[in-house]
């Protein structure tokens, strides 16, 4: 069995080859690889496409979070719960923020923050919370705004794996005082490198991100001194360099038109997979009433999770363990004191769990070869 990849990336070129090879002419032509016209423009048709007032391009998904944090006032002595099934770009922004992260167990069936355990660990050094929408399925914000608003805290929404993703109909994006997105090139819309976002419908919030983002200044005086050369410096807030480039903001203009149909298509694939796996004895990944996933990621459980991923490797299908060990457990966190028994759910998730290939990337005939072969491997 060959040809079944978790990324192909020049399959994917290939299919927007035409517009991206035209946004990347229009750049180099304009002679303008900074503070052009590409950004402002992705940003608005960025935050158009997800319903929201207001998007902040910056340079990473981690970038966003860090971002958003530090525009909130987050800082030294304050406390972010968060979950440790995930992404260590998460825990690292609060880190790099000054805070500390504050893991809680997570729901054994979306995944997500568990909202009880949410509740029960704020304290008083509670600043904001930061769910993550774990693979592309939504976590409970509906609840979990309820809990900040009762408490007075700020919710930044890690979104990395979840663009497209809805609850009760509405996109994400909107829900949380900020939401952040990653344009890595594996996401749902990737750029040729690094990328990522903040929507927020708090006007001054969107400013202080960009000042933050752009060395602590407004982007109009950048614009004046990359345009006519004019234009002092002015300094407002200790900034960062953590900008989106002009040439990842065309390419990512020239692929947004066709998210709704590679997401479509996710969303197909996760069927075919629901059907196909059915009845193994594997825990398949589950939505929940009034949630639509958008599926970055298709991932299974099971009791026999090694054994399982090398017989999927001996006929050419490769699996991932996207994420595991949980961030608690991890070395770079020892000085957390937390073993295991901390968070058993998320435990549990973590010791089985076991990524397949999803994505654009992929025929139909391809998802059905891996569906093949996991049921030979569990027969």
């Amino acid at each position: 069995m060959t040809g079944v990849s978790f990324y192909n990336h020049p399959r994917l070129y290939q299919r927007d080859k035409a517009a991206i090879d035209a946004a990347i002419a229009r750049v180099i032509a304009s002679g303008r690889f900074d503070w052009g016209d590409e950004v402002p423009a992705f940003e608005e048709e960025f935050a158009a496409w997800n319903g929201a007032s207001h998007a902040v391009a910056v340079a990473s998904g981690t970038a966003a979070l860090k971002i958003a944090l530090l525009a909130l006032g987050i800082g030294p002595g304050d406390e972010i719960i968060t979950v440790a099934n995930t992404d260590i770009g998460s825990s690292s922004s609060i880190h790099h923020a000054g805070a500390t992260p504050i893991w809680v167990d997570i729901n054994p069936v979306s995944r997500n923050m568990d909202v009880e355990a949410l509740g029960a660990a704020i304290t008083p050094r509670t600043r904001a919370i930061l769910p993550v929408d774990l693979y592309g399925h939504p976590a409970n914000m509906i609840a979990i705004m309820a809990v900040a608003e009762e408490h007075g805290l700020k919710v930044v929404e890690d979104a990395c794996l979840a663009l497209g993703a809805t609850i009760g109909g509405v996109k994400l994006g909107t829900l949380a005082h900020a939401t952040c997105f990653s344009f890595a090139p594996s996401k749902h819309l990737g750029s040729f490198g690094s990328g990522g976002a903040v929507l927020t419908e708090d006007a001054e919030l969107a400013e202080r991100m960009r000042k933050i983002s752009a060395y602590g200044q407004e982007r109009s005086r950048h614009y004046a001194m990359h345009g006519a050369g004019m234009g002092g410096l002015h300094h407002e807030t200790h900034g960062l360099n953590e900008r989106l480039a002009e040439m990842q903001a065309a390419i990512l203009r020239a692929k947004l038109p066709h998210l709704d149909g590679t997401i479509a298509e996710r969303r197909a694939q996760a069927r075919r997979y629901a059907e196909g796996l059915a009845g193994l004895g594997l825990d398949l990944p589950q939505t929940l009433l009034g949630y639509e996933h958008s599926w970055r990621n298709y991932v299974i459980e099971s009791d026999d999770r090694l054994g399982l991923a090398e017989r999927l490797r001996s006929m050419g299908i490769p699996t991932n363990l996207t994420y595991a060990p949980p961030l608690h457990l991890q070395p770079v966190f020892a000085d957390r004191a937390m073993g295991r028994g901390d968070l058993p759910v998320t435990e549990r998730f973590c010791d089985r769990l076991l990524g397949l290939p999803i994505g654009p990337q992929l025929s139909m005939d391809e998802i059905d070869l891996v569906i093949a072969a996991v049921r030979k491997a569990v027969a």
